[in-house]
């Protein structure tokens, strides 16, 4: 299980969540967060487990890419 460093960026983001606050309601620091964002570190299953809780969403949404390409249909109908 590898988190999305993407996902969990905008999700934070968009809970308006500093990396700070996040780090301290998860338990920890902001430097290994950070780092976790960046894609320098792994989160734990654990860590991943309470970041998807803090952030209020599935933890597949932490796996996932957080802007699915969209599948428009072809040019000139069909």
């Amino acid at each position: 299980m590898q988190l999305n460093r993407h996902a969990l960026r905008i999700i934070r983001e968009r809970s308006g969540l500093s990396v700070s606050a996040l780090a301290a309601e998860v338990g920890i620091s902001q430097p290994h967060l950070s780092n976790i964002e960046r894609g320098r570190r792994q989160a734990s299953p654990e860590v991943s487990r309470r970041l998807a809780q803090a952030l209020r969403v599935p933890l597949l949404a932490l796996l996932a890419d957080p802007d699915p390409p969209r599948c428009d249909p072809p040019a000139g109908g069909a």
